[in-house]
């Protein structure tokens, strides 16, 4: 029996070690993965920073086409005050 719980024993310690260095490969990728988030939320953050004398009225615009949509609608206009 003896040599039964030793074994035993030196089973549970080999899992208990694969299951901490598994444990540290998973903090380890996810600090890679938040570190790599964090960068992506840095470029869009500056990407949607308001451009020097950028208007009031588009700075609430958040896509392509309401840009788009907005730039009709100042053309439009001008077109109609000629």
């Amino acid at each position: 029996n003896f040599a039964a719980q030793v074994k035993e024993l030196r089973e549970t310690q080999e899992a208990l070690g694969k299951a901490k260095k598994d444990l540290e490969d998973q903090k380890a990728s996810h600090a890679e993965e938040k570190k790599g988030l964090e960068e992506e939320v840095g470029k869009l953050q500056s990407a949607m920073a308001p451009a020097e004398g950028e208007p009031e009225s588009v700075r609430e615009l958040t896509t392509r086409a309401q840009l788009v949509e907005r730039i009709q609608q100042l053309g439009e206009g001008v077109f109609k005050a000629a």
